[in-house]
């Protein structure tokens, strides 16, 4: 095990460090307002998956937006301290910016693409602007549920420059243009991160001249420190021992397990998934390392140092292992692009392990949320390509039920409908809430949303719609007595498609003005016993209409 830091070179006043890590906060806050306005997709623009970090020079994290998506910024430092490895900072020169998809260096599939930016003061990298967004299109197969390999699954950017000196690389930008459906859309967007870093750099620079700082090293080394202290004293606060819980994921055949074990050793967690199953053929289920390290240590995070903003130092005392080939440490060139079917189950594997040490932060399982893509073409051939975000219902906590239409543990938002209905040809007939969607408990699991879909009177041409949900097997489990979700359902024209839990095909065609597709999608699970549920909160649920008037609950 890795030594308690030492302390910071230079001592802050609590005052003065406070207010400068704010303040960078607040420049992370901007990239992300930034990418936010510029890019012209729906998955960024209306969805909001993606992320943004400030970096020091080692390649650490130091501040990123409270809105970005977590597990984007849990895989930044890597990725960073990979660059420096291939690129060493003495040869990287103002005006660089790089970029990758490798997704056992970034996100874990193809379509989030990163962006970095040195930093430069004096000559000297003193700290790095990242952002990983997901772009509406990075070419390959439509139907994820297809896919064989990694090789079907769109354009592969290994890690390079974007920009040489402040030169775009023309080369690379039309490798990108020819690979993608929609490349206006996908470049613009991959700018909007490029703008973001510029304004970061902008803004740190006058910052570091404000405060009279020559690097972010010691302020970096003086957050971070304190991150860590705390981390490891809510580590410390857990009982020593072994936690384990086993859970299933849903497949294109027999259901597969995920394992854990999590030994606590004084202030320090050994995460180990020995025993789940070995990486799949095709599907894009499994999850690379990084992947699956991201989404141990983002729950981890939130049960134990909640209030602390993530930076590298809450991740110190905690150690991730999952045997290679593995579904959860999958090696090339295995298909990963639906690997969140997988990695998303991994916070309900976590808070089940640890729920007799925590039974007061632990929390149900969750719906689930997934994405519509659509695509459709005008008279004239015009692309058109659209995503639309169904969040599902979250579990319900400790004196807490869950919140609706939620997409937890992503951070994505809800799309407009009036958004999405501009992007296609489509009409979204309904948009509700679907009553006793959640599990009953003595706190309740929220409702999922049921959506309905139709073609657009004047459009004549089919729209193909691409789906990839989970839930469709396996309901939310609750906690604690607490009961399980409704399943998702996906149905088309009356006929639910994955009716015995499972879809052949990831691809729905609404042909006909008569055609109709319904996604029924899952709610929370309950915490706790449903006859010990406030009579008062049961009265309420029934009025607002989260379940139906003959149900208990």
């Amino acid at each position: 095990m890795p030594a308690r830091p030492p302390p910071p070179a230079v001592e802050f006043d609590p005052v003065s460090l406070e207010i400068m890590w704010s303040r960078l906060i607040g420049i992370a806050d901007e990239m992300w307002t930034t990418v936010l306005r510029t890019a012209v997709s729906t998955i960024i623009g209306a969805a909001q998956d993606f992320g943004c970090e400030i970096l020091d020079e080692r390649g650490n994290s130091l501040a990123h937006s409270y809105r970005s998506m977590p597990v984007f910024n849990l895989i930044m430092p890597e990725l960073t301290r990979e660059l420096i490895r291939a690129f060493p900072v003495e040869q990287m020169r103002p005006g660089d910016v790089f970029t990758t998809n490798d997704p056992w260096l970034c996100a874990g599939h193809l379509d989030d693409i990163a962006v970095i930016t040195p930093i430069f003061r004096d000559g000297a990298v003193v700290a790095f602007a990242n952002t990983v967004a997901h772009t509406s299109s990075i070419g390959g197969a439509l139907d994820g549920m297809a896919v064989r390999d990694l090789h079907e699954e769109g354009l592969f950017i290994p890690l390079l420059r974007l920009y040489d000196a402040g030169k775009p690389n023309e080369t690379l930008f039309s490798f990108i243009r020819t690979n993608v459906r929609q490349p206006e859309m996908v470049i613009t967007d991959i700018e909007a991160q490029v703008t973001a870093n510029v304004v970061a750099e902008e803004r740190i620079l006058a910052l570091m001249d404000e405060y009279g700082l020559v690097s972010l090293r010691d302020v970096a080394d003086a957050v971070q420190s304190r991150a860590e202290v705390a981390m490891r004293a809510a580590i410390a606060a857990i009982p020593d021992g072994a936690y384990e819980a086993e859970e299933l994921v849903e497949a294109a055949g027999e259901p597969l397990p995920l394992r854990v074990k999590i030994e606590v050793l004084g202030d320090e967690v050994i995460v180990d998934y020995a025993g789940s199953a070995p990486q799949t053929l095709g599907g894009g289920i499994n999850c690379t390392f990084t992947y699956t390290r991201a989404h141990t240590v983002y729950p981890l995070k939130c049960l134990l140092t909640p209030n602390v903003p993530n930076n590298e130092g809450c991740f110190r005392p905690i150690h991730v292992r999952a045997p290679e080939r593995s579904i959860l440490n999958a090696l090339p060139p295995a298909s990963v692009n639906s690997r969140t079917k997988t990695g998303w189950h991994i916070h309900t594997l976590l808070f089940r392990a640890l729920g007799d040490a925590m039974p007061e932060r632990v929390q149900a399982g969750n719906g689930l949320m997934f994405t519509l893509r659509g695509y459709s073409r005008d008279a004239d051939g015009t692309p058109r390509n659209a995503h639309l975000i169904c969040g599902g219902g979250r579990g319900a906590g400790y004196g807490h039920d869950g919140v609706t239409r939620n997409c937890f543990p992503s951070s994505a938002g809800n799309v407009p409908i009036e958004v999405f209905e501009s992007r296609l040809p489509l009409i979204v007939e309904e948009d509700a809430l679907e009553p006793s969607s959640g599990g009953a408990g003595q706190w309740r699991g929220a409702p999922g949303q049921r959506v309905t879909l139709r073609l657009h009177p004047s459009h004549d041409r089919p729209v193909a719609l691409y789906v990839h949900p989970d839930r469709l097997r396996f309901p939310a489990p609750g906690i604690f007595g607490g009961e399980p979700s409704l399943r998702n359902q996906i149905i088309l024209n009356g006929e639910n498609l994955a009716a015995e839990g499972s879809m052949a095909s990831g691809e729905i065609v609404l042909a006909s003005p008569a055609d109709r597709l319904t996604t029924v999608v899952a709610g929370g699970a309950g915490y706790g016993p449903p006859a010990d549920r406030d009579p008062a909160l049961a009265a309420r649920d029934r009025v607002y209409g989260y379940v139906e008037p003959d149900d208990g609950g």
